[in-house]
């Protein structure tokens, strides 16, 4: 039976990916470095000290990887922190019918906690998240599980009562390794993903009808 949603964020709940991806292209410009852009669709997903572990090696960064993670941080504070963030189509009803039912709503991100409080009160939904685990509540980022085993303990219900909503491969596969039911959403902006082990598909948020998916996946 199908307790919970859980909700990864960055091209889920709001659509992140290119901002951070400016982003990232930002501070290693002031690094002194010009790359790619597509060449941070592998890091969707990951943690931020991790990215920065790969990056700091791949472009011979003087940096250590503390500093590195407090530019990034500056640049995403002066990006999010506005009023001009829009959840992705979708969302909100998403959200709203799920408390209809009466299922209970976490997060589960490798975001940093305080962009992700940030991020769900701008968007004016905080309040209906019944739990919150973010990167700096985990040791091992997705693909490894935990944010998702962590979030199901959060809400006081085993993983097989969850269905995930993720994006990402690394999200996906982490999500299915807690024992959760997983629906992909093909989100344009997300790089080229492979959702083959989510359970299902959709190329909408809007796609999600809550009252068959429960009955399809909650046997």
């Amino acid at each position: 039976m199908i307790k919970a949603l859980v909700f990864d964020m960055d091209g889920v709940i709001i659509d992140s990916e290119p901002i951070h991806t400016q982003i990232l292209v930002q501070v290693l410009k002031e690094l002194g470095k010009d790359v790619d852009p597509r060449e941070f669709d592998e890091f969707i997903g990951m943690r931020d000290d991790e990215m920065w572990g790969v990056l700091k090696k791949r472009h011979m960064l003087k940096e250590t990887v503390e500093q590195l993670l407090a530019l990034h941080d500056t640049y995403k504070k002066k990006r999010f922190f506005g009023n001009d963030l829009e959840p992705i189509q979708g969302i909100p009803e998403l959200i709203s019918k799920a408390k209809s039912m009466n299922l209970k709503i976490a997060l589960a991100t490798s975001s940093h906690r305080f962009l992700a409080e940030q991020i769900l009160k701008t968007l004016k939904i905080r309040h209906y998240f019944d739990a919150l685990v973010t990167g700096n509540d985990v040791s091992n980022s997705k693909p490894d599980p935990e944010v998702y085993i962590k979030a199901a303990l959060s809400l006081g219900v085993e993983p097989s009562e969850c269905i995930a909503i993720e994006d990402s491969y690394f999200g996906i596969k982490a999500s299915k390794g807690a024992g959760m039911k997983c629906i992909a959403y093909l989100n344009p902006n997300s790089g080229s993903q492979d959702t083959s082990s989510a359970d299902l598909t959709v190329s909408s948020i809007k796609d999600i009808d809550l009252d068959k998916i429960i009955e399809l996946l909650g046997r």
